[in-house]
């Protein structure tokens, strides 16, 4: 058994040098990998409440032109009923003064 320990303790020894070298100088890499993702998200994340604010502008433009085209209307529809109120009015006058 003893033997056995001697023949691989260097392999063993150089397995875990490998290891923890590969470690130590793989964690800035993976740090930056991290870091460069995370902006990457962000950028993404950036773009989507840009995209997100230029549609619901666009949408609220349309809803005032819409809004503002529904107060024409309505107004000249309250222009005709008062229009025809008043001609209602001449008629209901003209029919009490023949009978």
């Amino acid at each position: 058994m003893e033997q056995l320990f001697k023949e691989h303790f260097g392999t063993l020894i150089a397995t875990l040098i490998t290891g923890f070298g590969g470690w130590f100088f793989g964690r800035k890499k993976a740090a930056a990998e991290v870091e460069a993702s995370q902006i990457e998200n962000a950028e993404k994340l950036l773009e989507f409440y840009k995209n997100l604010a230029d549609d619901l502008g666009k949408r609220l433009e349309n809803a005032i032109k819409e809004f503002n085209d529904a107060k024409k209307i309505i107004s000249e529809l309250e222009e005709k009923v008062e229009d025809l109120t008043t001609e209602l009015r001449k008629y209901k006058q003209l029919n009490g003064k023949l009978q």
